[in-house]
């Protein structure tokens, strides 16, 4: 009679905390994730079989060939009809994947219950949406026991579906049921990409030193084109990748093959900067294809530097210390030359940076009367340097800043009867900021328009400052 009691208030108790239980599941629902995304992965073992089949018949048939015309007409013949039955093996085998049913190795649908240990089981309600968006019932499974996840079978075709879990408590009574949930099958082939051309040159390569329109070709398999609304099911993204992960994307697509093995697009050139891209494709269930070596692009200058070598004529203009215009009682000295060299090994689309090295020489005189003054004015000064091209390459600027030397060179005083006194020289550290414009005249011959402006510091507070215009004539190697 006790034990009767017992049984019946722990029964009482395990009822009481079932539906407490349920009671709680009502209120959180049962958490649902979906883990499959598999449906049709296209497989290219087929392809290959094929292939090889051909090529092992071309192989026989030419192993017998003849040294008369007619037989190296045979072969020929052959190797044609070998080459047209691997291309018609590979593309049966292309139509073969595309009508393959989902894959069957298995789905599976898991939820997270936090209460999972007293419930007795689950049912899975799976509905599939219709063309008029509407959701239809699919399939009812059942899990044996308290497991929360369940295999679908038959496994289902690509499309949307929604899903909901009712939990059963330890009674064998549906107490609670999570909200529905929407997710895809898609249709997974796994793209690949074997080949890329350009269209202006047929190669692999883009040279920024030409002009270029954009256009790109990939060869390859499974080459989709990208989705064209929210109900496709196989579809491929395109992006191109650097190896350090900057992505482009293109404009538009051009052209796309029937059989999915070529696709062409255009691509703004201003996003396309010195470097090496592979095209990155992504099928609609998350498959990309893998690095091969085909599927490289490599955008660059041709020339891959530039050697600027100018000579020219400079006139220093002082604008401040009073200590040249009192003694030469001028500020513009127009007898001077100047030459420059400037290497630019690192070259972009956004510009160029590299060094150079320019020297000027000017010559100072004053006349009097009584004596006169002569001096040498010479500066030479290492920079660093940015230019940029413009107008298809037909004109470069560029900015410049450096240090160096300038130095008033065996300045004396010449009096009547050749009386002369001890020239003198003073040089001094420098600081030069400047800027030119190069025109390309013919080929790689330019004329240059520069200005420089320098300073220099002289010993007991003198500070020379003057602006060096100069007009030179330069190549580029």
């Amino acid at each position: 009679m006790v034990f009767k009691r017992l049984l019946i208030a722990a029964a009482l108790i395990l009822f009481a905390a079932t539906f407490a239980s349920a009671k709680k599941q009502k209120a959180g629902g049962v958490k649902t994730a979906v883990e499959s995304k598999v449906a049709a992965q296209a497989k290219d073992k087929g392809k290959e079989k094929a292939a090889k089949k051909a090529d092992k018949k071309a192989a026989k048939k030419q192993k017998g060939k003849k040294d008369s015309k007619a037989a190296d007409k045979s072969a020929s013949d052959d190797a044609a009809a070998s080459k047209e039955q691997t291309e018609q093996a590979n593309d049966s085998a292309d139509e073969e994947d595309s009508e393959e049913n989902p894959e069957e190795n298995w789905q599976i649908l898991e939820w997270e219950d936090e209460n999972s240990r007293l419930a007795l089981r689950y049912d899975v309600i799976i509905e599939q949406r219709d063309k008029r968006g509407k959701f239809l019932p699919l399939l009812k499974l059942e899990t044996k026991d308290n497991t929360t996840q369940v295999k679908i079978e038959p496994p289902l075709k690509p499309g949307f579906y929604r899903y909901s879990v009712v939990s059963y408590n330890l009674f064998g009574v549906a107490k609670a049921q999570s909200d529905w949930e929407e997710f895809p099958i898609y249709r997974a082939y796994k793209p690949r990409v074997t080949d890329v051309s350009v269209d202006v040159n047929l190669s692999s390569n883009i040279y920024l030193d030409y002009k270029n329109d954009g256009i790109i070709s990939f060869g390859g398999r499974n080459l989709f084109m990208p989705p064209e609304g929210l109900d496709d099911t196989s579809f491929t993204n395109y992006v191109l990748r650097t190896s350090a992960g900057r992505v482009v994307k293109p404009l538009e697509i051009l052209e796309h093959s029937d059989n999915d093995r070529k696709i062409q697009f255009k691509f703004d050139m201003n996003d396309l900067d010195v470097g090496k891209y592979s095209l990155l494709a992504t099928d609609a269930s998350g498959l990309t294809n893998d690095s091969e070596s085909g599927n490289l692009l490599t955008v660059r200058f041709k020339k891959w530097m530039d050697f600027n070598i100018s000579a020219g004529y400079v006139c220093p203009i002082v604008l401040f210390d009073d200590t040249i215009s009192e003694y030469f009682e001028t500020t513009i000295f127009p007898l001077g030359g100047t030459a420059r060299m400037t290497w630019f090994p690192f070259k972009r689309r956004w510009g160029n940076l590299g060094v150079g090295i320019s020297a000027s020489y000017t010559w100072m005189k004053m006349e009097k009367q009584q004596y006169s003054l002569n001096s040498n004015l010479a500066t030479a000064h290492l920079y660093f340097a940015y230019s940029h091209p413009f107008f298809n390459k037909r004109l470069s600027l560029e900015a410049h800043v450096g240090a160096g030397v300038t130095a008033l060179l065996g300045y004396c005083f010449e009096f009547e009867n050749n009386i002369k006194s001890d020239p003198q020289t003073s040089m001094n550290i420098s600081a030069m900021a400047g800027a030119a414009a190069q025109v390309f005249v013919f080929k790689r011959l330019y004329v240059e328009l520069c200005a420089d402006f320098v300073m220099f510091f002289i010993p007991d507070d003198m500070t020379f400052g003057a602006v060096l215009p100069s007009a030179s004539v330069g190549w580029q190697f």
